[in-house]
């Protein structure tokens, strides 16, 4: 009965993923000209991506295991969960000045295009979609503990769905405020 119910959360997660997916290539294709105009763009989309993916995953994996390890309650007002925001936030706004320093770098040495201003786009963008994203990951996460949903199973493919998309509309909108 067990792995059914996991072959089900795991399936309905992965078909979230894969529109997901869709909706932010789509939003992606959309503004092309927009965001081609910017040289380095494409050093930087990948590395953006699985910034917000990567660091928001561990978030809601740390959350799981601490609620089924019941090291927080499910009705959510816990330190640690704060903890785990604030821990996550800290490490979104380094690793987005590390990648946007790591950025200009390339720009600037393989198509000698100097401007630093590309410095502060992953950096703006992953607050915006930070402040966005993180409380949402929290809630989510623990109205499926609630729902008795294992957010182990569910969690991983909704981030990253969700995180693609936020991601890229940050960007959109950075650029814009940037440009």
């Amino acid at each position: 009965m067990s792995s059914k119910r996991d072959f089900s959360e795991i399936l309905s997660s992965q078909l979230v993923a894969l529109t997901g997916g869709v909706i932010a290539g789509t939003l992606l294709a959309i503004f092309t000209n927009k965001l081609f105009m910017l040289p380095g763009f494409l050093i930087l989309l990948p590395g953006f991506l699985e910034l917000k993916g990567a660091i928001a995953g561990s978030m809601a994996a740390r959350l799981g295991t601490e609620l089924h390890t019941r090291k927080i309650k499910v009705s959510g007002k816990s330190k640690l969960i704060a903890e785990n925001e604030e821990a996550s936030f800290i490490l979104i706004f380094f690793v987005s000045l590390m990648l946007g320093i790591f950025t200009y770098l390339l720009t600037y040495y393989l198509f000698n295009y100097n401007n630093p201003r590309i410095i502060l786009i992953p950096l703006i963008a992953s607050i915006i979609s930070s402040i966005l994203l993180f409380p949402i990951i929290v809630k989510l996460t623990l109205w499926l503990y609630r729902n008795h949903k294992d957010p182990d199973n569910v969690m991983g493919p909704y981030i990253s769905s969700l995180g693609d998309i936020e991601s890229i509309i940050a960007l959109l909108i950075t650029i814009t405020l940037l440009t």
